[in-house]
């Protein structure tokens, strides 16, 4: 049987390969948590599968867990012009917080224009950019374009839906926001 290491911590871990990733990254979760290593810090953990986010302190109890919306699993090819296409899809790995914004302004990526049949702005700066209120009140970035957020659509949590983000309702958000630190982990799956 094949067999590979995680380092998590100082905490090693053996980890059977499995067909499906998600069930590799399940089993890792299971193994952290059946270990019951204290962590420094309480962490965040992102089920793509199942669409759920959880808060879990550092001795792996759940402090909040949440319906989301994921990454759609999907590629986008815009047109032959602009020699672009995108993979809508949230990131699996282990990330950390890395920062925390109230009243988030999104700014829109080429990939919203092509898919709304609009011409790109030639500059950065293009007010057509910029739109507020699109991702809810908060925004907690584990990377530099993605993070949890709210959503304008909340029939659309539990589904894999979104361009990367993670989307949450409202007051899971204001939970996560004034609860979560920034440098924490998060582990996406």
């Amino acid at each position: 049987m094949n067999r590979t290491l995680l380092l998590l911590g100082l905490l090693l871990l053996p980890v059977p390969l499995a067909a499906d990733e998600g069930a590799r990254h399940r089993s890792l979760l299971t193994q952290l948590t059946a270990a019951r290593q204290r962590l420094v810090t309480p962490y965040i953990v992102i089920d793509t599968r199942d669409n759920r986010v959880l808060l879990r302190d550092s001795e792996h109890q759940i402090m909040r867990q949440a319906v989301a919306a994921t990454g759609a699993a999907r590629r986008f090819e815009g047109p032959k012009r602009y020699k672009h296409n995108w993979m809508f899809s949230t990131p699996k790995g282990r990330f950390q917080v890395l920062r925390k914004v109230k009243d988030p302004i999104w700014t829109r990526p080429e990939w919203d224009f092509v898919e709304a049949g609009e011409e790109i702005p030639v500059f950065a700066e293009d007010p057509r950019r910029f739109q507020r209120g699109i991702l809810g009140s908060y925004a907690i970035y584990f990377l530099k374009d993605i993070m949890i957020h709210g959503t304008l659509y909340e029939l659309n949590l539990g589904k894999s839906i979104t361009h990367g983000c993670v989307r949450v309702e409202a007051q899971d958000l204001s939970y996560l926001y004034e609860n979560v630190e920034t440098g924490w982990p998060v582990y996406v799956f």
